[in-house]
């Protein structure tokens, strides 16, 4: 009996081995699909929690950018405030401009000025031959005298007696300064230069 102890003891040998191999095989198809399974599980739940992030990070950068925008936005209106005063400042400029040259185009056009004539009756005709230097009164320049005389202005006495209509004409006929022939007092110095000849 020793060969059929020996057979069946083969048997259960062999046996107990593919049983082995059974449940060991059976442990791991278990395993890796359990494994395989719980993968996909993990990766499906990290897709969603990323989408979640992905969408509150939008959401975030949304609000984030109509927070900047909304600070921003006074200092963008000022700024193109800013930008339309300088652009209307400028456009009223070059109008500006345009006007003023076309007003005095039209004006030099247009001009006709009054003739303006001295009253020699009230402060006396000048001897053209016979002038005086009227250089010698502080604020008379030799261009000013030699423009007192076109006008028929030559000597101290005709200076003296001017009248404040007439200083008016003669600034303007000479195109002398206004106000400088009373600041230089040409009336009282032509009087002291009578008095010293």
């Amino acid at each position: 009996m020793t060969a059929i102890d020996n057979y069946i003891n083969q048997l259960q040998t062999l046996e107990f081995i593919s049983v082995l191999i059974l449940m060991l095989s059976t442990f791991l198809i278990g395993y890796f699909s359990g494994f395989f399974l719980e993968k996909n599980k993990k990766k499906t739940l990290i897709n969603s929690l990323k989408n979640e992030i992905n969408t509150l990070k939008a959401s975030k950068k949304i609000n984030d950018i109509e927070t900047i925008f909304t600070e921003i936005k006074p200092k963008i209106i000022q700024v193109l405030k800013e930008t339309q005063r300088q652009e209307d400042s400028i456009i009223y400029q070059k109008k500006s401009k345009e006007n003023i040259v076309e007003q005095t185009r039209n004006d030099f056009i247009n001009h006709s000025p009054k003739k303006l004539t001295l009253d020699f009756e009230i402060f006396g005709f000048g001897d053209k031959y016979n002038p005086d230097s009227l250089a010698e009164i502080e604020g008379i320049g030799p261009y000013t005298e030699e423009k007192l005389n076109e006008i028929g202005i030559y000597n101290f006495k005709q200076i003296s007696r001017l009248q404040p209509k007439d200083i008016y004409t003669i600034t303007n006929l000479i195109d002398f300064f206004p106000g400088r022939i009373e600041r230089d007092d040409w009336i009282g110095q032509a009087k002291l230069l009578i008095l010293t000849y």
